[in-house]
């Protein structure tokens, strides 16, 4: 994906916030509030058109400097009427800086409050899909950081009303473009409705070419005229229909008391659902979830590969899931202390440094660094540069799961059931059942998600196997190891001292089922603390070490499964899609990154029950699809 080059705040001469790129003004003179009210609001027959829906998406073309979106935020707070969740998608190619937004917004009194907390949560200029919740849940506000037309391609909406706000045709014309309306299109439900400022004769024609019914309505301010459409679809539209929402109780039986299935509880719970999760454990944080504490960090590639994106975009979304928790009042164990990734002896400084600086990415995300420097900020002395993330840093994933949890269980009856280990799936005419070992029903849903690591295969064939891979980590004493103030990463880890603990880790033993620690591995996880810090020895016998040990799940392709799950049984419905069990969903399979991919990966499940507009690109979501495994045989001809 391209670098992005943020706005910069300027203003006309009669004080309208203005593009020094563009040459043109964010919105009239006349008033941006005034115009947003008017034009795309009363445009689109808001808010009258949400009245007691379930809910309701907005796409707009260019969020500048978010004056629409404000003022529809505000609308919806005031409407008795409104919508349970509101779902604002933009996209915007040059967002402002953080500070630069403040600054920008402060000129609209009226909207204090509502700015305060959009610059609060507001994303780095970088590229993606940034999603953030609002309003307990009631406003999910996407932003999409690319050009018009190449996010659009990548765009997983279906838009209910659409704000096209671009700057003028003739300073901006690719906005206007015929491909980028017909994009637009491909995005809107059939009978949706679209408004913009513009009347230019391109603009009314490439609408209409692309499917709406346009007219002329009287403009606001200066502006004589102003126009509207509806989206007519001529025949098919050939994209999946929206999800329905199901009427009366939402039940979603959950599997797995881990960072993944708690992840998906509380999303799903945040949306109207009702919880069981069900564990083999008396407890929550089982497994892997249980270690006493874990480092996470995004990764970068010198070309933004795939994995990189998903990692960049559940690494941000995971920090400000983190944050949310918080603010509403569950408690974390975490800190941003930095994380300080070495470069890998036998590459030298010339790969990572290269990424980088080909990346172009903010200092705020990621800063290449020499030994000294490195050493200085991780306050450990190490003999080779690296990558310095400094919101990276460590948490411990017991916290992260009972605030999950906790989060869910506060919502519409959920309830948490422990030692019971699910051995059967059945259906039902309503949904499914779950029962146990000796033939117990443990409950009846709509939905279930199986979030219980390399045992998801177990009750359902994926199309490939799940591995389940032993790890093991040292916990040392503070007193034996003067541990750095950041992580340090390579070959291994290690954290800084967390309650006299330093934590080093960690082992990869493919073949090994032994749950219990051993001295092979305390001896491993020190050969790598040595080569991390070689100037700085652990006093320490491998034999004396406490520790613990937890099995990662881990696929093929060691990217996540996250989504419905597929019925190999039942005949394919074409040529590029798979048949899928109704109702029985996957997340998990993070391998060593669960802290860093729980978060979004629940978001990215419930929207897609939900049929929601998706936190990330469409190329994403189909990398962690479980179909695709099926897809490929397919491909090859199994």
């Amino acid at each position: 994906m391209p670098r992005i080059e943020p706005a910069s705040p300027a203003y006309a001469g009669d004080g309208t916030p203005m593009s020094l790129r563009y040459g043109d003004v964010y919105h009239s003179a006349d008033s941006g509030p005034g115009q947003a009210r008017h034009v795309f609001l009363g445009g689109n027959g808001l808010p009258a058109r949400w009245a007691g829906r379930a809910s309701f998406t907005i796409l707009e073309t260019g969020f500048g400097i978010g004056v629409n979106f404000l003022a529809t935020w505000d609308a919806w707070r005031r409407d008795a009427a409104r919508p349970r969740r509101l779902h604002y998608v933009a996209i915007e190619k040059h967002p402002f800086l953080r500070d630069d937004l403040a600054r920008l917004l402060a000129g609209y009194p009226e909207f204090v409050a509502l700015a305060r907390e959009l610059v609060d949560r507001w994303p780095a200029p970088l590229p993606g899909t940034h999603r953030r919740v609002l309003e307990g849940g009631g406003i999910s506000l996407t932003v999409v950081f690319d050009d018009v037309e190449s996010a659009l391609k990548r765009l997983d909406a279906r838009a209910d009303a659409i704000y096209l706000d671009g700057f003028a045709p003739s300073r901006n014309p690719e906005m206007w473009s015929a491909p980028v309306l017909r994009a637009v299109a491909r995005r809107a439900q059939p009978g949706a409705t679209c408004a913009t400022w513009s009347t230019a004769r391109a603009v009314r024609d490439g609408l209409a070419d692309a499917g709406f019914a346009v007219e002329l309505r009287p403009g606001f301010g200066h502006k004589r005229e102003m126009l509207v459409g509806q989206y007519e679809p001529r025949g098919a539209t050939g994209r999946r229909p929206a999800a329905v929402a199901r009427e009366g109780e939402r039940h979603a039986i959950v599997v797995g008391a881990g960072l993944a299935g708690t992840a998906a509880a509380s999303s799903l719970a945040s949306r109207g659902w009702r919880i069981t999760i069900v564990d083999a454990a008396p407890g929550p944080a089982g497994g892997a979830s249980s270690l006493h504490a874990g480092s996470f960090h995004p990764l970068v590639a010198r070309d933004d590969s795939l994995l990189a994106r998903l990692s960049r975009a559940a690494f941000l979304h995971t920090l400000d899931a983190w944050r949310e928790l918080e603010r509403r009042g569950h408690a974390i164990a975490w800190a941003r202390c930095g994380v300080l990734q070495l470069a890998r002896r036998h590459d030298g400084d010339g790969a990572l440094r290269a990424a980088i600086d080909t990346l172009g990415f903010p200092a705020s995300f990621v800063e290449h660094v020499d030994a000294a420097s490195g050493s200085a900020r991780a306050g450990l002395r190490v003999d080779r540069p690296g990558a310095w993330f400094p919101e990276g840093g460590w948490a411990r994933a017991p916290s992260i799961v009972r605030a999950q949890l906790d989060a869910a269980m506060a919502m519409h009856g959920s309830a948490f059931l422990g030692s019971r280990r699910v051995d059967a799936l059945a259906r039902t005419p309503d949904g499914w059942r779950v029962s146990d070992e000796a033939g117990a029903t443990i409950g009846e849903a709509n939905i279930v998600v199986l979030a219980n690591a390399a045992d998801i295969a177990r009750l359902s064939p994926i199309g490939t196997s799940i591995r389940s891979v032993r790890g093991q980590v040292s916990y040392l004493p503070a007193t034996a190891f003067a541990a750095p103030r950041a992580v340090v990463i390579g070959h291994g880890y290690v954290l800084p001292a967390i309650d006299g603990t330093v934590v080093v880790g960690s082992s990869y033993d493919v073949e090994s089922t032994d749950a219990e620690t051993t001295v092979e591995s305390h001896d491993g996880n020190l050969v790598r603390l040595a080569a991390l810090a070689p100037a700085n020895r652990a006093d320490v016998d491998a034999t004396a070490l406490a520790g613990g040990v937890g099995f990662r799940a881990v696929v093929a392709d060691r990217l996540p499964l996250v989504g419905p799950l597929p019925d190999p049984e039942a005949p394919a419905p074409g040529a590029d899609r798979v048949a899928v069990r109704e109702g029985l969903y996957a997340i998990g399979a993070f391998a060593s990154r669960g802290l860093v991919w729980s978060a979004l990966a629940g978001d990215i499940l419930a929207a897609r029950i939900d049929g929601e507009p998706l936190p990330v690109e469409t190329d994403l979501a189909a990398a962690i699809d479980p179909v695709r495994f099926v897809m490929r045989a397919r491909r090859r001809g199994g």
